[in-house]
């Protein structure tokens, strides 16, 4: 049986949209590592996979036809996030025009938050939380033509009436999923500007966060992960962090060491859980050779953390600061202090890290035009060598959502797809969505306008080729 997974080109006249993180319309090409898992667990079972990616690749509508019409497989899929809704259903349109009643099958956070959208009709099928063994299951079901009733963690329908089947609950050890099956890539289209090593891959050390911040969207997988759970728990706990065991996490960079990959972006939530399994995984991989990078939140660090990252080859990361405003993060349950912010940041520049800091506008209504001012000024004084400036988004499923929807802060009267980057949908009594959108362009223009930075910046610079991937980086934020 032969499965394609479908990253189809933008079909709604808006860029593509990224899903790994799945919050944003994306600055660099990365692969959809949540995809290359399921794809693994397919093939160790006997499965013949195809990954086609058609956004990255920049195929037309037409050539999306095309292939379609040449192709044989017998089941497509759909990995979905908000921002990918529209296109995937024009997409799977497009399928059912081409390829009749083919079984088509949606995951990831859209379809686990309302699988009823996707339901399109009796040969669509949702796979919620964590997909590797639903997919399977599924695809055994499919194959084999049995009853539907038993494969935990599916959503289907039959005439008019939705099932929504017992969750399948989530993945206990990680260790034993295979790789993911990177072989299926066309790995030299995948860059990121923090990296300047090719190829470039992504890998997945752990799944989930246990920190409360109200706001957050995680990555695509963990998200997926956490709407399965808080479907079932009616609230907005998490499930426990599932983390994979340094052995094999050394295993896998190893493995990708063999195929030649030169740097790896670690794509955790968050990637520090504790000294001992941090340094454990440095010691196993310092002499790989391998440039790589993470997330982490600033009080997970700590100097010998720091300096053993350092030595195994951590080139970058990437801190969630989102405010420099002790009484703003209280607001949003950060848990964290400022000061413990300026301390990582100084740990990091000690050791050669490169510094990125993830900073958000219209995080709550305390946060004011001043404050957010102030922010901006605070980046750019503390010299991290990038920040991401964006508006928060009330994505569905999140505290912040609800919040937002309660108290009628959303200008369009609930979440639409929005760019976080570039647009606003959120609005406060002392704060417009045009405001909002004007103090992001001042702060990307004041931050990476500055002379010295882009000096900095030049001298950074490897290759033409890096060059020429960081202008068009910094080209699509001033947009």
């Amino acid at each position: 049986m032969r499965i394609t997974f479908l990253i189809p080109p933008s079909l709604d006249n808006n860029p593509p949209a990224e899903r790994v993180f799945g919050c944003n319309y994306g600055l660099y090409p990365i692969p959809n590592i949540f995809i290359l898992y399921v794809a693994a667990v397919l093939e160790k079972n006997g499965y013949e996979v195809k990954y086609v990616d058609g956004a990255i690749e920049k195929w037309s509508e037409e050539k999306f036809r095309e292939f379609l019409k040449n192709d044989k497989s017998d089941i497509y899929s759909f990995y979905t996030v908000f921002l990918s809704e529209h296109t995937d259903k024009i997409a799977h349109k497009i399928v059912r025009e081409i390829k009749g009643n083919v079984p088509v099958i949606f995951f990831g956070p859209q379809p686990t938050y309302r699988p009823e959208k996707y339901l399109l009709d009796e040969n669509t099928y949702i796979v919620r939380g964590e997909p590797e063994y639903t997919y399977l299951e599924l695809t055994r079901a499919l194959e084999s033509n049995s009853s539907l009733k038993n494969v935990k963690g599916i959503s289907y329908k039959v005439g008019d009436k939705v099932f929504n089947n017992v969750t399948h609950g989530i993945i206990e050890n990680l260790d034993e999923l295979p790789f993911p099956s990177r072989h299926l890539l066309k790995r030299d289209l995948y860059h990121t500007p923090k990296l300047s090593g090719r190829p470039f891959t992504v890998m997945i050390t752990s799944r989930g966060c246990s920190h409360r911040c109200y706001y957050c969207v995680p990555c695509s997988g963990s998200f997926s992960r956490e709407l399965e759970w808080r479907n079932i728990k009616k609230d907005y706990s998490k499930p426990i962090v599932g983390l994979r065991s340094p052995k094999n996490i050394i295993e896998e960079f190893i493995q990708l060491k063999n195929e030649g990959y030169k740097s790896v972006s670690i794509l955790d939530d968050q990637f520090v859980w504790g000294e001992k399994r941090t340094i454990e995984i440095c010691n196993g991989i310092k002499d790989l050779g391998i440039e790589w990078g993470c997330l982490s939140r600033a009080d997970h660090l700590n100097e010998n953390i720091v300096k053993a990252m350092a030595e195994a080859g951590c080139k970058y990361i990437d801190i969630g600061v989102e405010s420099f405003d002790q009484r703003v993060l209280d607001y949003i349950k950060k848990d964290m202090k400022v000061e413990t912010v300026f301390k990582a940041i100084k740990l990091l520049k000690k050791y050669g890290i490169y510094v990125k800091l993830n900073m958000l506008f219209g995080v709550s209504p305390i946060q004011t035009k001043e404050v957010m001012e102030r922010d901006i000024e605070i980046s750019k004084k503390i010299d991290a060598d990038l920040v991401m400036f964006g508006v928060t988004t009330p994505f569905p499923g999140t505290e912040f959502h609800d919040i937002a929807l309660k108290n009628g802060w959303i200008k369009t009267g609930d979440y639409v797809p929005t760019d976080p980057l570039r647009q606003s949908i959120i609005e406060y009594p002392n704060l417009s969505d045009k405001e909002l959108k004007e103090l992001l362009k001042k702060a990307n223009r004041s931050f990476y306008l500055r002379p010295g930075f882009l000096i900095k910046k030049l001298r950074d610079v490897s290759n033409l080729s890096e060059l020429k991937e960081n202008i068009k980086s910094l080209l699509r934020l001033m947009k």
